[in-house]
């Protein structure tokens, strides 16, 4: 896969996140964006999916995984595997 095509997925993904965000407060919302109605478990599924990226493009990912280890219990509830490899 493209290091470019990686880099501006994680720009465009980091910006659909910025969109959703208050869903982190709010998680009973449901936001509008992009025509398409994002959820609790969206929000979480695209940490996951920006977390591979960066994690393949050599950002240090410490911040995550020290949430989503935090938060395993709550990942799993929602059928989410973060660990990669």
């Amino acid at each position: 896969m493209n290091t470019t095509w990686r880099t501006e997925e994680l720009r465009r993904l980091n910006q659909t996140m910025k969109a959703i965000e208050i869903l982190a407060e709010q998680p009973d919302l449901a936001v509008i964006y992009q025509g398409k109605a994002w959820q609790y478990r969206d929000l979480l599924e695209l940490s996951v999916r920006i977390f591979r990226l960066a994690q393949q493009e050599g950002y240090d990912v410490q911040a995550f995984e020290l949430w989503f280890a935090k938060d395993a219990e709550l990942f799993a509830r929602y059928g989410l595997e973060w660990r990669v490899g």
